[in-house]
Parts: structure tokens; sequence; C-alpha cells
């Protein structure tokens, strides 16, 4: 049985409800899911494949998902990963948003690349969850002259959908790699 983390850093809890879509999604196709935060002591050995996610803030996660991948590079090398980025950008703007996700994305693999690097199978991006009154009153300030609409502007359906096409990839990805110790000749 395919084990797979999906590991996420979350400020104000919309990722955490994202993670945990996600694995119902896993479990549901038959893997063995799990969702934890970046921030908590986890071990990569114990599983076969990673699902990271975080809030985008100003083009990066939360600093605990950005460490968490960049220093379980190594330890993940080979494992397939899944990357996923929440923001209330794509609502204003989805192709802006789309390419904050991706910039940083492909910022995250090249960081990756100094150790042995993310073998990324998937990666997407969703809108989240907007609370004017989770912000800070200096951003409140901000938001008075560019608003975000607020509201829960998550699309379970695209998130489940998403969740579901990780199966064969991660299961395709698993079996192309020898198990330790074995080579594919």
């Amino acid at each position: 049985m395919t084990r797979v983390l999906v590991a996420y850093a979350t400020r104000f809890g919309s990722t955490r409800e994202i993670a945990s879509a996600i694995v119902h999604e896993l479990n549901a196709a038959g893997l063995i899911a799990q969702a934890a935060e970046t921030s908590g002591g986890l071990v990569p050995e114990d599983y076969d494949a990673f699902v990271i996610g975080s809030p985008l803030y100003g083009g990066t996660w939360l600093s605990s998902a950005g460490i968490f991948a960049a220093v379980m590079a190594e330890r993940i090398s080979g494992k397939p990963v899944a990357l996923f980025s929440v923001g209330t950008l794509m609502l204003k703007s989805p192709e802006r948003g789309r390419a904050e996700h991706t910039d940083f994305i492909e910022s995250l693999v090249e960081v990756s690349r100094s150790s042995t690097g993310l073998n990324v199978v998937a990666d997407a991006v969703f809108p989240g969850y907007f609370d004017r009154a989770n912000l800070p009153w200096m951003l409140r300030f901000v938001d008075r002259f560019v608003p975000t609409p607020q509201g829960d502007h998550r699309n379970w359906p695209e998130i489940q959908q998403w969740a579901k096409s990780l199966v064969p990839r991660f299961d395709s990805s698993l079996a192309s790699t020898p198990p330790p110790g074995k080579e594919i000749l």
C-alpha cells in the first residue's frame, strides 16, 4: 500500500481543510494518507509519496512549508511529490495567481536541486478563503484600496479532482522506482 504524507502550512486553517480533503480522496482511492503540519517532527522515510502545500503570500509560501520542502528534498529524493498553493490573488487575476505559483514552485525545485531535487509529479494552485477580520491592521488598510472578495472561494470539486489525479501519478512513479539497493536496467 502506498503511504502518502500530506504536509501543509496554514495561517488561518483554510489550507488545513484543503489538506484534509486531499487526504480523504487519497484514502478513498485505496492509498494510506495522513495530513500533518510541516512544522511538526515528520519522518519522511515512513512515506512513499508526498503532497506539500501552503498559502501563497507575496509570491512565497509560509516559511515552514518552503523550508520543509527544501530541507527534506534529499530525504525524499526519488519519491513522487505533488505541490499545491492556496491564494486569493487567483480571485482578482487568475493568470497572475498561476504565474506567482509557478514562479515559486520553479524556485523551490531549483533550490532543492542543490541537494538531489524534488521529484515533482504534479502541482496546482487553488483560490482560498478570505476573511478581512484575519488581516493585520496594515493589510486591512491596503485592502481598502484594492479589496479582495470576502468569503470561501475554494472550489471543492476541483480540489477533489486534483487529489484523485494524483493516485495514478504516485502509482506509476513508484512502479518505476527500484527498491532500495536495486537498479532499473
